[in-house]
């Protein structure tokens, strides 16, 4: 009877404690959960659909601009404090168009622009541009925000930082964001008919027989515009 009542002694604190034990690891895993889920940012799910791109290039020293368009294939943009976004938005450089050009000269220019002289999108299908931080510039009447916006671009595996600036609007159901985004093809690698290799032997231009002054009517501009129309999915993903 002793031994019994020394066991049940020994026993129940035991218990007591492991039951403590459990609740206590309990406690902390919900407060690690609540945690994790007060970190990470509600998302913002880009339609690639209903979002549109459109390139603009040409000729620096004639007025000849070419225009056209590219699609969106994938963009989750989030929601962080005090309305600022971060996010990633990829874009299928096998989509690029001409809406300027006739069809008997538009597929010439596509399998140009589509060709290793350009974007050589069979070894880089895809274009991408990160955003890692924003500054609200202006809160507009309606609601919308004039925002800075900087990230990296990405395109033929070459990244770069970018700035620009954007009219969002977080209050909608479905979010939007608008404006233009400008880079130089020099930093990605795009030299075709460039300006910096006229005195390359090499290059382009040494299969042209022209003189240097004439030869500059051919030069395509180093600046690609694209002008963006960036929509939401319907509402905010709270994970």
């Amino acid at each position: 009877m002793k031994k019994i009542l020394l066991i049940l002694c020994l026993t129940i604190p035991l218990m007591a404690q492991s039951t403590n034990n459990r609740e206590t690891l309990k406690s902390i895993g919900q407060q690690k959960q609540v945690e994790r889920k007060a970190n990470v940012a509600p998302t913002i799910i880009l339609n690639r659909k209903t979002s549109s791109l459109e390139w603009k290039g040409g000729l620096k020293v004639i007025n000849n601009n070419h225009s056209g368009n590219l699609k969106l294939k994938s963009g989750n943009i989030y929601l962080n404090e005090g309305n600022k976004i971060s996010g990633n938005i990829v874009i299928n450089m096998m989509s690029i168009t001409n809406i300027d050009l006739p069809d008997s000269k538009k597929e010439y220019l596509i399998g140009h622009l589509r060709s290793q002289d350009f974007f050589d999108v069979e070894r880089f299908p895809k274009a991408s541009f990160k955003i890692n931080s924003s500054k609200i510039l202006e809160k507009q009447s309606d609601g919308k925000y004039n925002m800075e916006i900087s990230g990296d671009l990405t395109i033929k595996s070459i990244t770069k930082p970018i700035v620009l600036t954007a009219l969002i609007d977080l209050q909608s159901d479905i979010k939007s964001a608008t404006g233009t985004m400008k880079f130089s093809r020099i930093d990605f690698g795009v030299q075709y008919r460039s300006e910096i290799k006229l005195d390359d032997a090499k290059s382009f231009w040494n299969d042209l027989q022209t003189t240097k002054k004439t030869t500059m009517d051919k030069v395509i501009k180093d600046e690609i515009e694209v002008k963006f129309n960036i929509v939401s999915m319907s509402g905010i993903l709270e994970r």
